[in-house]
């Protein structure tokens, strides 16, 4: 089986989707967010399905989601701890190339999230840091890591291209 998707992974406010997009555009390749496919298949916000159903229905339609991605021609932006739970990151590496967005705590507070509310995994900054201090060491599990510090997202999907090619 050739690993044809690419993955991007990171905390929220690393720009996966933007940088997502431009790859996809780069590569030929489709889009998608899965927290957008969450949204539309479950039809309610992320938020609200926290809120009604509990972080871990919401993590278990995620696991139940990458079963879907398999041979796909696809670049996906996944949620923030989609590769955290369920070992999907073993998962997403079976089936495509993982990169993670690796952005710097101060980047991602001060220029990326600006205490964004409609984030339920952000509750204020250190609460923000220390779950980034839990994740980080499986986001480093990804098969490439780019830092997206002071690079444009087009830089970002540019170097991607380079690195998987």
């Amino acid at each position: 089986m050739s690993k044809s998707s690419v993955f991007l992974i990171g905390m929220m406010g690393a720009g996966k989707s933007t940088v997502g997009r431009h790859l996809a555009k780069a590569l030929n390749y489709k889009f998608f967010d899965t927290d957008q496919l969450i949204e539309k298949q479950e039809n309610r916000t992320i938020e609200a399905i926290f809120k009604e159903s509990g972080e871990s229905y919401f993590r278990n339609i995620e696991r139940d989601m990458i079963n879907q991605f398999k041979n796909k021609k696809c670049v996906y932006s996944t949620g923030g701890g989609l590769p955290i739970y369920n070992k999907n990151i073993h998962k997403l590496k079976d089936i495509g190339q993982v990169i993670y967005l690796k952005t710097s705590i101060g980047e991602l507070l001060n220029n990326r999230i600006n205490n964004n509310s409609s984030r339920p995994m952000f509750q204020d900054a250190i609460s923000f840091e220390n779950l980034l201090k839990q994740r980080e060491p499986i986001y480093c599990e990804a098969d490439f890591v780019v830092t997206t510090d002071s690079k444009t997202p087009e830089e970002i999907a540019s170097e991607i291209n380079l690195l998987i090619a």
